[in-house]
């Protein structure tokens, strides 16, 4: 029966080229808009390499060194000696990793170039956390870490920048004046993937600058390390969380003027979707109020525009309908047919306006997106997205073509035939 309706509804579409025209365009534009909001936050939130585990991640951003005596704090990152204590020791997750980045120039022995890098000072635990696809070589070892050798792995990106080449493993590259064996190559990261963006990652045991405080203030407790926790299950955060406050509550014991904090605490990968940057609390509840007045603004004028022309359309087919009351059928059949036959039409804009959304996205990353991200299909083409381009569509076809539909179909039959006699 359904196929029927769809066969039905194409040919009206064909009648009236002009009101599919509009109302296809409209249906289009209104899902490419929404479409587009969702991919933004898609990026933000979706598993793609190398952050395949985001939904396991826990992210710890900012410390707090706060007076015992009440009498100052200092905000910033944390000491490796925080690192070391309370996070290194903890159990319960999966793996752990410090993080510390920075530009500098990277050369080579035989000339001084002075183009800035991304560079990520990390632990053994980052190629753990996340999934680089090596090209050449492999990670520095845990046995490297520990003894603090300068080795790099850099991305293909910048083996190629520097040396016209990806098989560059054994070469030398200088940073802060001080040589690194590159011991293997990765694909470059898009920098939408932040925390495991780089151009070269480094163990920061080689730079003996981080192995201390940033700061004389804060009795050792701020430095530049962020830290980053992947669980086995979503279901251990609470856990994680509680570890990591009693081993808080043990360092924070040995400390005599300073207590170390972590500001709004492990955040997760939502969190981070939504604009937190562990700097001060963290409410969500705004910011989905804003999301879901945009989603529902974007979806409900174009829907108020469409209800018109699908009103228009079914007003004249009101003599139709009575006519096939008059011989039995129902005002749920009618009505079944109608939404039917307005899907196709809804379907079609859905299709294009899913394509429209993508265009957009790329053309005008530049405005949408921060820093504007190499964009890549693991990241814009997630199964989420299917279904929620299709729960859009399903949306918009109720929105517009229910109420019309309805008053429609529930007219009396005698007021249909006198239609017809006049």
């Amino acid at each position: 029966m359904i196929i029927i309706y769809l066969k039905q509804a194409w040919q009206m579409l064909r009648e009236n080229p002009l009101v599919s025209t509009i109302s296809v365009a409209g249906t289009a534009l209104s899902i490419a808009m929404v479409m587009v909001v969702v991919l933004i936050y898609q990026i933000r939130l979706a598993n793609y390499a190398p952050e395949k585990h985001r939904d396991r991640m826990l992210y710890v951003y900012a410390t707090q060194a706060a007076s015992k005596a009440g009498k100052g704090r200092n905000n910033g990152y944390m000491s490796a000696e925080v690192v070391k204590e309370c996070f290194y020791t903890l159990e319960t997750p999966e793996a752990i990793t410090a993080v510390a980045q920075s530009d500098l120039p990277v050369s080579v022995p035989s000339k001084r170039l002075y183009k800035e890098y991304k560079i990520k000072s990390v632990d053994t635990g980052f190629w753990k956390v996340f999934d680089f696809n090596f090209l050449q070589g492999e990670a520095f070892t845990e046995a490297d870490f520990n003894s603090g050798l300068r080795k790099v792995v850099v991305s293909d990106r910048l083996a190629r920048d520097i040396f016209g080449r990806t098989d560059i493993i054994g070469e030398t590259v200088v940073m802060s004046f001080k040589p690194y064996t590159v011991c293997g190559v990765v694909k470059e990261v898009s920098n939408a993937a932040a925390d495991a963006h780089a151009h070269v990652w480094r163990p920061y045991t080689s730079e003996e600058s981080l192995l201390s405080s940033s700061t004389s203030y804060g009795e050792g407790i701020v430095g530049n390390f962020q830290v980053l926790l992947l669980a086995e299950r979503r279901s251990d955060f609470e856990k994680i969380k509680a570890e990591l406050e009693r081993r808080t509550e043990q360092y924070n014991s040995g400390k005599s003027d300073f207590n170390v904090g972590f500001l709004s605490g492990p955040l997760t990968r939502f969190d981070i979707a939504m604009g937190a940057n562990g700097f001060g609390n963290f409410d969500r509840k705004p910011v989905l109020v804003r999301i879901g007045l945009l989603l529902g603004f974007l979806l409900l004028v174009p829907a108020l525009n469409l209800t018109g022309v699908v009103q228009s359309s079914v007003k004249r087919r009101r003599s139709e309908i009575g006519v096939r009351k008059a011989f039995g059928a129902t005002s749920d059949r009618l009505l079944n047919q109608v939404l039917s036959e307005n899907l196709l039409t809804t379907l079609i804009g859905g299709v294009i306006g899913f394509g429209l959304s993508y265009l957009f996205l790329i053309a005008c990353k530049s405005f949408l997106l921060p820093q504007e991200p190499l964009l890549n299909a693991d990241m814009l083409f997630q199964p989420v997205t299917f279904g929620l381009a299709l729960l859009i569509t399903l949306l918009m076809n109720l929105l517009s073509a229910f109420v019309p539909a309805a008053r429609t179909v529930r007219q009396q039959v005698t007021e249909a035939l006198r239609e017809i006699e006049n």
